[in-house]
């Protein structure tokens, strides 16, 4: 129907490219001057501001500091969550769209949790909030409920074998990797990149 829900639950296991498939959705999305196939173009000012870090219509809300700033929270805290809301509910800045990316949503903290089920439940047109989980039972029912899950799985052997060796492994390393990582291809491409297997 060419519509985009509101609240998108990206889900399934760590390192299978969640985080990168939202990012990619969200620069089709803001990019000004997206080819006819929806691809971005990657060379308006939107994607480049995108590409850069910089757009001030997509957020990423993950961990930050603690108020000492000596290390790293390790939930996401209802101050992010507010601020987020509050941003979502202005005008975007360049273009007609706003992207809001959290990340890993089931480490959002209670508090935090019912500020961000506000958010679901009172849509703004043309913003959107992706939520992104490796363990989407953590997250409350409610907000599981009003968003629309898209659910990533682990790819077959052939298929998770091929894109290890397209990754520059040589095949039989690829192989055992993968059969060390249970068929888990972004977990063995972490292993053989740290020469864990030796």
């Amino acid at each position: 129907a060419g519509r985009l829900a509101h609240g998108l639950l990206f889900c399934g296991p760590a390192s299978l490219g969640k985080r990168a498939v939202a990012e990619r959705l969200a620069r089709r999305l803001l990019c000004r001057e997206r080819g006819a196939d929806g691809e971005p173009c990657g060379r308006c000012r939107a994607c480049l501001l995108l590409a850069a870090g910089t757009h001030p219509d997509f957020a990423v809300v993950s961990f930050i500091p603690n108020r000492e700033g000596t290390r790293m929270r390790t939930e996401i805290v209802i101050e992010q969550i507010r601020e987020l809301s509050e941003k979502t509910v202005l005008t975007p800045q360049y273009g007609e769209a706003q992207v809001a990316t959290v990340d890993p949503a089931d480490a959002v903290n209670h508090a935090a949790c019912n500020a961000l089920l506000k958010t679901l439940e009172e849509p703004v047109p043309g913003r959107y909030l992706w939520l992104v989980s490796a363990h989407p039972a953590r997250l409350p029912a409610t907000i599981r409920s009003r968003c629309q899950k898209l659910e990533f799985r682990l790819p077959p052997q052939a298929e998770a074998a091929a894109w290890l060796t397209r990754q520059g492994h040589p095949q039989a390393a690829a192989d055992e990797a993968l059969q060390a990582a249970r068929g888990h291809p972004g977990l063995a491409d972490a292993w053989l990149r740290d020469g864990a297997l030796k």
